[in-house]
């Protein structure tokens, strides 16, 4: 599954969504030898330095927990609203979403 997400990216119809494409992506990284592995480590690498493009699907993405831990996913994310402030609104959805799921009790 090596280069899946930047495949899915690079093909994608001109009218798919960050949420679309993300939506793909996780119903993919149950279909790999790797548990989706390679796709995580992509979407990881979107939100480090991907272009405002990558990094949105990579901010709609839901099906797992990137960076191992919510504290590492949050310090990211707003490093990312940094880097790419035309997202900050789409980066606190996330942040309150993962919160939301992911927070203990």
């Amino acid at each position: 599954m090596t280069h899946i997400a930047e495949t899915l990216f690079k093909n994608r119809e001109s009218t798919a969504t960050p949420a679309s494409i993300a939506d793909q992506l996780g119903r993919l990284v149950w279909q790999g030898a790797d548990n989706g592995a390679s796709i995580h480590r992509a979407l990881e690498g979107w939100i480090e330095h991907g272009d405002e493009e990558r990094a949105a699907i990579a901010i709609a993405y839901d099906e797992a927990l990137l960076f191992g831990s919510l504290e590492q996913m949050i310090a990211m994310l707003d490093r990312l609203a940094v880097r790419l402030p035309r997202l900050r609104t789409s980066i606190e959805f996330r942040r309150s979403w993962l919160q939301e799921n992911f927070s203990g009790p």
